[in-house]
């Protein structure tokens, strides 16, 4: 078994540079950032595709570069593991990373925080011609490392939606930006991780 995870909310404390990043973002364009509530409840999905929901009479173009040159330098500062992330991905299990952030941004995050070696397959969410909701990042993870049986790691409706798409098991994490009564109606969701490692590590001895 491979245990997929997001990053964004899921293994990555990434709010305050998320928002920040937003900040800069909007003000570059002259506009008032959209809520907080508005932005985190459309996270996971490709950021072009966030600012479009956001702001449908804008071009997207300059938000997003506006957004990436902000993130980079803010996530130096705000980006961290959740507790306990560390002494998850330490257990014994293979793993992979699916992720609405662009292929660059995911690499560079994981490279951040020193797992790039812990990851079999990175995936972004620009590195398959549909990116979450829809099933081709799992559809890709099975393809490369050759392996059917998955389990997607989750914080947002999308990373669950693409599970059920792809028909694979997930688990959503409550500690991220979409709520545990939003994650529910798609299966079990770990309220801590410590919670996590124990639902994972069952999966991982089922599998075996």
């Amino acid at each position: 078994m491979i245990i997929v995870y997001d990053l964004d909310g899921t293994l990555v404390d990434s709010r305050l540079a998320l928002l920040g990043a937003h900040d800069a973002a909007w003000a570059g364009v002259g506009l008032e950032r959209p809520s907080e509530h508005a932005i985190l409840s459309l996270i996971g999905l490709p950021l072009r595709d966030i600012f479009v929901e956001l702001a449908p009479e804008q071009d997207p173009t300059p938000l997003v570069e506006g957004y990436k040159a902000a993130y980079r330098a803010a996530a130096e500062t705000h980006e961290r593991l959740f507790d306990g992330i560390e002494a998850l991905l330490a257990r014994d299990h293979r793993a992979a990373v699916a992720t609405g952030k662009g292929q660059l941004g995911a690499e560079a995050t994981v490279a951040r925080h020193g797992l790039t070696e812990r990851f079999e397959v990175v995936l972004g969410g620009d590195a398959v011609p549909r990116p979450k909701p829809h099933p081709d990042l799992l559809e890709a993870i099975r393809e490369r490392t050759g392996c059917d049986d998955l389990l997607m790691i989750g914080d947002t409706v999308f990373d669950l939606q693409m599970a059920r798409a792809a028909g694979v098991p997930s688990i959503g994490v409550g500690w991220g930006h979409h709520r545990s009564e939003r994650l529910a109606p798609f299966g079990p969701v770990a309220e801590s991780v410590a919670e996590l490692d124990e639902l994972v590590q069952a999966q991982v001895a089922a599998s075996r």
